[in-house]
């Protein structure tokens, strides 16, 4: 009999908890005129630690959630989230995948392509195009520094959760207590 396998959704309901977050942070420094971005970390967890399929479903289900909520085209998040998956997806036999560290590395410069890619589909809508680069790269430089600090938190965060579940994320097995 084949168990019911939960990663994908442990990782994505994570996820959708640091986006509620991150839209919370965006509320409260609006009057500040930040505006953080943290793409790059709801990515990172499942490139990394779960297996190709469990971990694309994951994504995809992400991209489509951050789609459906952000003021980007539709499906440009997905396009984006689900190939910067399959780009660390490819590379991640090469790096050690168990610690933060790496992670918070990746997810740094996961985080550092989308924005900027996001960037180059949404400034041409602007009024002033070329004035809006100095806002951007402000809220690049906010967004990074709040990787930093949330990461470390947040990836604790997914390995707990498979923990309590009592599941390897690599491997979907489940783990002895």
């Amino acid at each position: 009999m084949r168990r019911y396998d939960p990663r994908w959704l442990i990782v994505t309901s994570a996820n959708l908890l640091l986006w509620w977050l991150t839209g919370l942070a965006n509320h409260y420094s609006a009057g500040f005129a930040i505006h953080f971005y943290l793409g790059g970390l709801l990515i990172a967890y499942a490139a990394l630690r779960l297996d190709p399929k469990q971990g694309l479903i994951a994504t995809v289900l992400t991209g489509l959630m951050v789609d459906a909520l952000a003021p980007v085209p539709f499906g440009a998040s997905l396009l984006l989230y689900s190939l910067v998956h399959v780009t660390v997806l490819y590379g991640r036999q090469r790096f050690p995948r168990e610690g933060a560290v790496f992670g918070i590395v990746v997810a740094l410069l996961a985080n550092l392509f989308l924005f900027i890619a996001l960037s180059f589909l949404l400034v041409g809508a602007n009024p002033r195009p070329g004035n809006a680069w100095l806002r951007i790269f402000a809220d690049l430089f906010f967004s990074q520094l709040a990787i930093l600090v949330v990461a470390p938190w947040f990836i604790a965060l997914q390995d707990r959760a498979m923990e309590l579940a009592e599941i390897h994320p690599e491997t979907g097995r489940p783990v002895a207590r």
